[in-house]
């Protein structure tokens, strides 16, 4: 649901910015998330407690809002550095700061329901969403706010989003505030720290863009691709509980199965990704059509990043070192809560130094903003595939488990079929009207042949996928 919820929203977003509005609306994104490296010193230690029965929800909480209160000044000054460089909207930067607490602290009742009640976080994720539709059709649609209405939209969304979470993890936050586990958590803070520096890198890039480049163009003409290849993450949710299962029971037997159902979701996401890569481009808007190629590149690299996400899942689940109390830094520094954010650090590292290389180089050249974002999606591509070979060496190492080769080879081969479906019938059911009005039932009506012909012939010829179809029937219709 997440997936079409986010993608109508882009839609909006993207239909009545410009290209330099969406693009300091994409720098802000990453500037939160620079700003938020300190919030997994909370939720990486609570998520792993809380899956193992200790009460440290409402320590979450209460830290999580201290924290975050102490980065809004940062973030204020760091905003009016980086508008004055890419010459982005100084007002909507300044004002984007009310996103820093909503999204601190969502993450963090998220991390804690992580370790209780993983399906929670699907039900905030529908939420946030799907609240963003009907804000942002009256904010930045009708009332023409601009990036303020996204944000204005957004910061409604996590609040939203914050109470169905504080709904489902009441239970465990009727604790007392435990300064002692702040302590402790303070303590270990270079764990997580060190942990979350991957993805804080993984977000300089659009910063360091539009710094090199001083401009935004490109920033938006990527973020647009990355936004249609997102949907590819999305089937990453399928896993998401097996990290807090692992925590729990260290049961390994429903790796092999939870990998298949991946599978499942992860390979038609990709197809649909390139297939539909032109099309989903002009709707959003017509402008960034020419970036099909940049969309095909991300697809891969996000599917990639997928898996290897869930193989360092598997990896920290099975970890046990932190179960002792008063374990020493060196025992850390030789598990794999250790080794994981060394590989994302030395992959994102990497990944922001050849990326920073080229485009001065290309810079210099005065190269088309199209082409330097092309080479930016080509180095995120490239930098991926190494760090996935070597995570699935690791976990061989630490446990044994097979992949279903049938499996995979059903669902690739049904969605190399619905792509030659696309391809027959495209070109009469499509047709490219600026109007989206005209566009989106032809569009609608493609996506829906696709995905129809992928759910009934997986259903028709795999009994894992009729187990799955009844297993969700009846989790919809029980009591």
């Amino acid at each position: 649901m997440s997936i079409f919820t986010g993608m109508i929203f882009t839609l909006i977003v993207t239909r009545r910015l410009t290209p330099e509005e969406f693009g300091t609306w994409s720098v802000i994104g990453g500037m939160i998330s620079y700003f938020l490296i300190a919030e997994p010193v909370i939720s990486f230690w609570s998520t792993r407690q809380i899956a193992r029965g200790e009460e440290v929800g409402k320590t979450s909480i209460l830290s999580s809002i201290i924290f975050s209160s102490g980065a809004v000044p940062i973030y204020l000054g760091s905003a009016y550095l980086v508008a004055n460089v890419n010459h982005s909207h100084l007002d909507s930067m300044i004002l984007a700061v009310v996103l820093l607490p909503v999204t601190f602290v969502s993450q963090t009742i998220s991390g804690i329901n992580l370790g209780h009640k993983p399906h929670a976080t699907s039900f905030g994720l529908v939420i946030f969403e799907s609240l963003k539709i009907p804000a942002g059709l009256v904010l930045v649609y009708f009332l023409d706010m601009g990036v303020n209405g996204a944000i204005i939209t957004t910061m409604i969304a996590y609040l939203a989003k914050i109470a169905v979470q504080l709904y489902f993890g009441k239970d465990r936050l009727r604790g007392k505030f435990n300064i002692v586990t702040l302590r402790i958590w303070l303590k270990l803070s270079w764990m997580p720290l060190y942990s979350n520096l991957g993805h804080v890198a993984s977000v300089i890039d659009v910063i360091a863009y539009s710094i090199i480049i001083r401009s935004v163009i490109g920033v938006s003409y990527y973020s647009v691709s990355n936004s249609i290849t997102s949907m590819i993450a999305q089937a990453g949710l399928i896993s998401q509980a097996l990290y807090p299962k692992l925590l729990a029971n260290r049961n390994f037997e429903q790796i092999k199965d939870n990998f298949s159902r991946l599978m499942y979701f992860a390979i038609p996401l990709l197809g649909i990704s390139i297939i539909f890569s032109k099309p989903a481009l002009f709707a959003l808007n017509p402008t960034y059509t020419e970036a099909s190629t940049l969309v095909i590149l991300l697809a891969f690299r996000t599917f990639f990043c997928v898996i290897t996400t869930t193989l360092y899942q598997i990896l920290l689940g099975i970890e046990t070192v932190d179960i002792e109390k008063n374990v020493r830094a060196s025992d850390f520094a030789k598990s794999k809560l250790f080794l994981i954010p060394t590989l994302s650090n030395i992959q994102y590292v990497s990944y922001i130094g050849i990326l920073a290389l080229t485009l001065f180089v290309l810079n210099s050249q005065h190269a088309q903003e199209i082409i330097l974002a092309t080479w930016w999606a080509v180095i995120s591509l490239v930098t991926q595939i190494p760090f996935l070979i070597y995570a699935w060496f690791v976990v061989q190492k630490n446990i044994k488990f097979s992949i279903d080769i049938r499996d995979i080879l059903k669902y690739v081969s049904v969605t190399i079929g619905f792509s030659l479906v696309f391809m027959v019938t495209s070109s009469s059911i499509i047709k490219y009207k600026i109007s989206i009005y005209d566009f989106m039932p032809g569009l609608i009506l493609e996506l829906a042949v696709c995905i129809g012909i992928y759910l009934f012939v997986t259903y028709a010829i795999d009994k894992k996928t009729r187990i799955l179809f009844k297993s969700i029937l009846t989790e919809l219709t029980s009591k």
